[in-house]
């Protein structure tokens, strides 16, 4: 799969251009708020994942860092 596109993590078949994927994820989650199992990183709105990683993920999470040097 090229660089530039992503895969939703609302919906598996959602292949996104990776520029246009803020937009999508704002409009697939409103679709998909049922699945409470997912949050997204408070450093960027692009890294959702299943509630279980989020602590993982903030730690090592490549935006905090950029932050916070």
């Amino acid at each position: 799969m090229s660089d530039e596109m992503l895969i939703c993590p609302y919906n598996e078949s959602h292949v996104i251009v990776r520029h246009r994927m803020p937009y999508h994820l704002v409009k697939c989650k409103k679709h998909h708020d049922a699945n409470q199992s997912l949050q997204t990183c408070p450093f960027n709105a692009m890294h959702v994942m299943p509630k279980e990683n989020i602590r993982t993920h903030i730690q090592t999470c490549p935006d905090y860092i950029k932050q916070h040097i």
